[in-house]
């Protein structure tokens, strides 16, 4: 159960006269029977005794946070793999600032150690041989799947607001209950979430928008949430009034999130979850009725892009991330005909990579519609049936794919500059359309023909 990198750290620990447990996330998962990533440990060693125990057992240190947090970080110079972050007990001062402790005291006892912790859940300690200390009560909570706070919920939030995000991602992650009055807490305190940064917000909530429960959790949490992204408030008990949605645009919005496929580490993909999150950010703006009482939301994906380039710039996300979500949102309700030529021209403009990810969402999506988006979803999946042949023969969607190359076209006498890559879409064009094969032969033999050395 517990791997022997790190029973071998602990009876160094332990051998030199102090207490050594593995504490936090690895024993509430241990306890759950699911796969344990980190193992974190927690010592009544002073960082100075760790340090000079780990070191005389070979490890190496790579990390010291000894002064602010009592924390050091170790690897095993044979794996690198092996990897234990020890901290102190220690305990903590208040958090004037709503983010980070006045001061951190070492050498506490494990009772206040356990008493500065988050959630009940998280406060789980571990002996070497797989004895478990449980001073608030965590085990009961997780047996229950519950999720409540170690203390009073609302010191807990006032001490550090990320926490209040933070419960949400557990539910997402477990699928566990919030305890109601940690609940309430939660939404009394979230106008705190103001004063935590940004990029910790995002991380918390790509965690809740990839995980298994995020959907639910989202519903359960949506004024915590809606703190963040306001849109998503709006969002519930809207109707569309189109016969094509039979539930409210967050039902909608969040069935599509739940269709987003999940990969063998029980995660979603980042933007494919974030698009899918934000796909319909925009109808409410775009929102108007005809005179037959009928709902049209026309332009909303061109206004949702809008608001999801703001969302993620206010979130900081990663560049890469920011621009994939924004053209999924931007493109989600754009569709190839379904043949071939349509298919092979629409996958070479928006990329590869990018329409397999949109395709996903598209069906997500229109499976969250009512009966009478069944025509779409059948064209949809006509849609993907082409492109997966296509791709099985290897076709060519790019210039990369072409079997010709920027130096065969100068091997032909033409010079470098401009015209290389105007020959070179020509003939991209050609093979998409499907006038000749994509064979070096039927390349050159084309450029030949129909362009003269410069």
């Amino acid at each position: 159960m517990i791997p022997e990198y790190i029973k071998a750290v602990m009876d160094a620990v332990n051998g030199a006269g102090y207490e050594c447990y593995i504490v936090g996330g690895a024993v509430r998962d241990i306890i759950r029977g699911v796969p344990v990533h980190d193992y974190d440990l927690t010592t009544s060693a002073l960082p100075e005794d760790t340090i000079k125990i780990l070191t005389s057992m070979g490890q190496k240190l790579i990390i010291d946070s000894a002064v602010r947090y009592g924390t050091v970080v170790f690897i095993d110079p044979s794996d690198n793999s092996n990897r234990v972050e020890i901290t102190t007990f220690r305990s903590e001062d208040d958090y004037a600032d709503g983010r980070h402790p006045g001061s951190v005291r070492l050498g506490a006892s494990l009772q206040s150690d356990a008493a500065r912790r988050d959630f009940t859940i998280n406060s789980l300690y571990m002996d070497r041989d797989g004895n478990i200390l449980d001073p608030n009560g965590g085990r009961a909570d997780i047996e229950a799947g519950i999720i409540r706070t170690a203390g009073q919920p609302e010191e807990r939030f006032k001490e550090d607001a990320l926490r209040i995000l933070r419960a949400v991602r557990f539910e997402a992650k477990t699928g566990f209950g919030i305890e109601p009055r940690t609940h309430q807490a939660m939404i009394d305190c979230a106008g705190l979430l103001k004063k935590i940064s940004a990029e910790r917000i995002y991380t918390e909530l790509t965690g809740v928008v990839t995980a298994i429960y995020g959907p639910e959790a989202i519903r359960d949490n949506l004024e915590v949430v809606s703190q963040i992204i306001p849109e998503l408030l709006i969002q519930r008990d809207f109707d569309q009034r189109s016969p094509f949605h039979d539930r409210d645009l967050l039902t909608h919005t969040l069935d599509t999130l739940s269709g987003i496929y999940i990969d063998e580490d029980g995660k979603k993909d980042i933007a494919l979850s974030w698009g899918a999150l934000l796909h319909d950010i925009g109808k409410p703006e775009a929102f108007n009725v005809d005179e037959n009482g009928i709902g049209h939301m026309k332009g909303h994906a061109g206004i949702g892009t809008r608001i999801a380039d703001r969302i993620a710039g206010e979130l900081r996300f990663p560049g890469d991330i920011r621009d994939e979500v924004c053209k999924l949102v931007t493109y989600h309700d754009t569709f190839p005909e379904p043949e071939r030529k349509s298919v092979k021209k629409f996958v070479s403009r928006l990329g590869q990579e990018f329409c397999e990810k949109l395709f996903f969402l598209q069906r997500a999506d229109v499976k969250a519609h009512s009966i009478y988006g069944k025509p779409r979803y059948e064209r949809l999946m006509n849609i993907g049936r082409i492109y997966n042949e296509i791709k099985e023969e290897g076709s060519c969607f790019s210039i990369r794919d072409l079997k010709v190359t920027g130096e065969d076209v100068k091997s032909l006498g033409f010079s470098e500059g401009p015209l290389i890559g105007k020959i070179l879409n020509d003939v991209l064009s050609e093979v998409l359309d499907e006038n000749i094969e994509n064979t070096y032969e039927a390349e050159i033999g084309y450029i030949k023909e129909h362009f003269e050395p410069n």
